[in-house]
C-alpha cells in the first residue's frame, strides 16, 4: 500500500497522502468512477483519491457521494465529511464524522513565482517573506514552497467552504504562520476567528489540511 503518510486529527478525522505508481487498471478493479472520466490519466487520479479515503476509511459508502454546484463531495445524510485533491503522482483525502474538511496537495515549481499576485495580496507576500525569514519571494527553493504551501492552503479553504464566488485574496487572508504546529492562520468572512490550515512539506511537494 503506498501510504506514503497519513495523520489522525482530533475528533475522530484523518487523512492520508497515496503516492500514485499504480497504472489505471490497479484502480478500476476496486472502483467504478462516479462519473464519466474520458481520459484516463484523469481517471487514475480521481481513482487514486477515492481509494485513498478507503484505505483510512473501509466502510465508508463511496457509491453514495455527490457533488454540489461548486464542486464538493457531500453524504446527503451529512453522516461524513471528506474532500479530495491529487497532483501528477500524489491523491489525498480526509475525512471527517463532525465538522467540514478540505484538503490540497501540489507540487512545488516555479510557475508559482508568476502566479503569486494573483492568490496573494502585497500585505500577505510581505507577512510570508517576514514570517517565513525569507530574504526574497522570488528565485529560490524556500520561497518557491512557502509560496506554493500558501496557495496551497488557501485552495483546501476553497473547499472546507465548498461554494463558489470566493476571492483567495479578498477572502482567505493569510494572518500568521505558527511553524512550530505546522499551522498558518487566515481571516476569512466565514467565521470570527481565525481559521487554522495545517501543513506537511517535502522537497518537491505540500500537503495542506483544514478541519474546522
Amino acid at each position: 500500500m503506498p501510504i506514503i503518510f497519513q495523520q489522525q486529527l482530533s475528533a475522530g478525522a484523518k487523512l492520508a497522502l497515496w503516492e500514485i505508481t499504480e497504472a489505471l487498471p490497479f484502480f478500476e478493479q476496486q472502483l467504478v468512477p462516479d462519473r464519466p472520466i474520458a481520459h484516463p490519466e484523469v481517471k487514475r487520479r480521481h481513482l487514486a483519491a477515492r481509494v485513498t479515503l478507503l484505505s483510512i476509511a473501509p466502510q465508508f459508502p463511496i457509491n453514495k457521494l455527490t457533488l454540489n454546484t461548486a464542486g464538493k463531495p457531500f453524504l446527503e445524510d451529512g453522516a461524513q465529511y471528506v474532500s479530495f485533491s491529487h497532483t501528477t503522482d500524489l491523491a489525498a483525502a480526509i475525512i471527517s464524522p463532525v465538522k467540514q474538511v478540505g484538503i490540497d496537495v501540489e507540487r512545488v515549481g516555479e510557475r508559482i513565482f508568476r502566479i503569486r499576485h494573483k492568490f496573494l495580496s502585497d500585505q500577505e507576500q510581505a507577512c510570508l517573506q517576514v514570517a517565513a525569514n525569507l530574504e526574497t519571494l522570488q528565485a529560490s527553493a524556500a520561497a518557491a514552497r512557502w509560496l506554493t504551501l500558501c496557495w496551497s492552503a488557501k485552495e483546501s479553504l476553497y473547499k472546507w467552504q465548498g461554494e463558489s464566488g470566493v476571492d483567495f485574496i479578498r477572502d482567505l487572508k493569510l494572518k500568521s504562520i505558527l511553524p512550530e504546529v505546522s499551522q498558518l492562520l487566515f481571516e476569512t468572512p466565514f467565521q470570527e476567528e481565525p481559521l487554522r490550515v495545517g501543513y506537511k512539506c517535502w522537497d518537491s511537494s505540500v500537503l495542506t489540511w483544514v478541519h474546522a
